[in-house]
């Protein structure tokens, strides 16, 4: 691979007097990956009217240009076959110096949590053989942009981000999905590889759209118009919360509000919210991330005196620090987790006591937001006499986080509730915020493709997101105006979603985007985790993204998915049914399950299903007149069987309509 230095001859030629800054987008920094083989964009900020030169270190060539009104400039540089490291040396009233730049294979990465989850596994859980596979990942040729989380009701030029090589001290914090892909890219081809991960956990996918296309989505065309309105009050809100002081937010935030775990603090001003449910449903609260106290009085009976009591509050969203008249009972920073606590029995004395809980709240949903029956209390072996704990909290908001900074409220005055509220939020759960924050800022840059792991937080709509999903691809691939580049995406894993459920119909979803021209899909529904919804196996879904990449653009003579359903054949009581990449169809452990079958009633019941011929026979005693046939038709999956020769599994599906 070759290598081309900086000289300080070029330094010399091209330096200027630097009486005005030129000003880079965080993405054009040391240490980038440029796309290979291309009229890579190059932009950046000045004076209007200012004359800007880049000059390219690979072929010593320049390309100039002006700033338009807007102070906004373009040029265009052509890159050639991989290598590195490289030089740009921009030129205007200032000169910037872009070192350590690389030529390699660029992609776009996105989604929720599960294209944000770390190496390390951060507070989603743990990453499969992680700890090793950082210990080895020193590679100057793996390079992934980390960008900040950030929402906007506008379109941003810029965002906060660091490009960073992969090594024990940055792996940790690279998503997973991202660094596998990259890897297997890597391997595979022997060229630099750049991700660009622009992701937030826990986001639904209309975030992640342009404005001009989502306000065309009945659903929410009254939003779009909101966010006109909502658009300076909320810049008046930032005003008024830069005003406030901030505090580290780790390891834990020091805000002067121990006070409100006392049974004595009064609390008497404070408005009420009820609970359970998730702040952001609550009018008076919404959109809102950081730090709340709840406080709860409740009544100990003489039966209960003396004796070891029971505190039940279900699943808090983040983290709690729960305390019993002061005394703190416990902590749990898993938003999935139930709290169970309980308070000593020389604690519990006849009378008012007062449960009061410091909530932590990262990111999206946030407060006690578990079923009414989890939220009790009793004596310890006597749950049957529980007294229940739902209903009205008194509430407390005393600092919130926003980009990364954790702003502190007056408590005494309460000030959290004399902030300005807007029609509609700015919330990364807002449409068009996270594409005109996190999205908008790289285009048009230079990219081979994009990969995109999302889906978890529109289960429930998936016939909205039948709609919006294809949607996005199309407003991206149009901003971009790089034809329609590849896009390649993660089927979500099967997970026990309770009463949101049907993530099957979104994995329905995703399997029909297919149509969408020049995508793919990797399924996971083999490596999911009931319990679980940040599957560990990341490895195993960067490598299978990564062949979509291989089959269809770099050439690879691979498999790229598993089977997919293409059409079924009612013979008789049986359908059989057809695959698009069906090679070697198998049944893992030797027999098919998972499938069931129905009628024109349209009731599905437990159906044999046996491969035959390369297709898949599959009848019931109980249908006679079969007419539609499903598999693995569930939010929880126990066992895939269905594979083809390359391992692969098949994803699930539905023969007709599922909505």
């Amino acid at each position: 691979m070759k290598r081309t230095l900086l000289t300080l001859a070029a330094v010399a030629t091209i330096a200027a007097s630097a009486t005005a800054n030129v000003k880079m987008p965080s993405i054009f920094t040391d240490g980038m990956v440029l796309q290979q083989k291309t009229n890579a964009p190059v932009w950046g900020f000045a004076d209007p009217g200012e004359k800007i030169t880049v000059a390219t270190t690979w072929d010593n060539k320049t390309v100039s240009t002006e700033a338009a009104a807007d102070g906004k400039w373009m040029v265009k540089v052509n890159t050639p076959c991989y290598g590195g490291p490289y030089a740009l040396i921009i030129n205007g009233k200032n000169t910037v110096f872009i070192n350590n730049v690389m030529i390699g294979e660029v992609w776009i990465a996105s989604g929720q949590s599960n294209m944000e989850m770390p190496m390390n596994g951060g507070f989603y859980g743990q990453i499969l053989n992680g700890p090793e596979d950082i210990a080895n990942s020193t590679n100057n040729d793996i390079r992934i942009y980390m960008a900040q989380r950030n929402t906007s009701f506008k379109e941003e030029g810029d965002c906060e981000g660091v490009w960073k090589a992969a090594s024990p001290q940055n792996t940790p914090q690279f998503g997973a999905t991202c660094y596998y892909f990259a890897r297997k890219l890597n391997e595979e081809l022997g060229v630099p590889v750049g991700i660009i991960n622009t992701s937030w956990g826990g986001t639904p996918v209309e975030s992640w759209i342009p404005q001009e296309y989502i306000k065309n989505v009945p659903e929410y065309s009254q939003i779009v118009k909101d966010i006109a309105v909502s658009s300076p009050i909320i810049d008046k809100r930032v005003e008024w919360l830069s005003k406030k002081p901030t505090v580290s937010m780790f390891p834990r935030p020091d805000l002067g509000d121990s006070d409100l775990a006392k049974p004595d603090f009064n609390d008497t001003k404070w408005h009420s919210m009820k609970v359970p449910g998730l702040w952001e449903g609550f009018n008076e609260v919404r959109a809102f991330d950081g730090i709340v106290w709840f406080r709860k009085t409740i009544k100990i009976t003489p039966a209960m005196a003396g004796k070891e009591l029971v505190i039940s509050l279900g699943p808090i969203d983040d983290g709690d620090e729960t305390y019993f008249n002061g005394e703190l009972i416990g902590r749990n920073n898993n938003y999935q987790a139930d709290r169970v606590y309980t308070v000593p029995a020389d604690k519990v004395k006849a009378g008012k006591a007062v449960i009061a809980i410091r909530v932590t709240d990262n990111q999206g949903g946030g407060g006690l937001y578990g079923e009414v029956s989890k939220l009790k209390y009793y004596t310890k072996g006597n749950e049957k006499s529980a007294v229940t704990l739902a209903g009205m909290w008194k509430y407390l908001p005393i600092a919130e986080l926003s980009k990364g900074k954790l702003y502190k409220f007056d408590i005494a005055s309460m000030e959290f509730f004399q902030r300005p509220i807007s029609p509609t939020d700015l919330s990364e759960m807002t449409a068009t915020t996270l594409y005109n924050a996190m999205i908008a800022p790289f285009v048009p840059y230079g990219i081979a493709g994009a990969i995109w792991y999302q889906g978890e937080a529109n289960v429930g709509h998936a016939e909205e997101y039948s709609r919006t999903f294809p949607l996005m691809i199309k407003a991206w691939r149009e901003k971009w105006g790089q034809g329609d580049f590849p896009f390649y995406y993660v089927q979500i894993a099967p997970y026990d979603y309770g009463t949101n459920g049907h993530s099957e119909e979104i994995r329905e979803v995703q399997r029909i985007s297919l149509s969408v021209k020049n995508s793919g899909m990797a399924s996971t529904i083999d490596i999911g985790n009931n319990k679980n919804i940040h599957p560990a196996n990341k490895v195993e879904v960067g490598n299978r993204l990564a062949l979509w990449a291989f089959k269809n653009i770099y050439g690879k003579d691979v498999v790229c998915s598993g089977p997919l359903f293409k059409s079924q054949e009612i013979k008789g009581n049986a359908i059989y049914l057809s695959f698009d990449y069906a090679d070697g169809l198998n049944a893992k452990g030797g027999t098919l399950k998972g499938f069931e079958i129905a009628g024109k009633d349209g009731k599905f019941y437990p159906a044999t299903a046996v491969i035959e011929g390369g297709k898949v026979k599959v009848s019931s005693d109980k249908v006679a007149a079969p007419a539609s046939v499903r598999y693995l038709w569930s939010d929880c999956v126990d066992q895939a069987t269905l594979y083809n020769g390359a391992g692969l599994p098949a994803s699930s599906f539905q023969t007709t309509k599922a909505w």
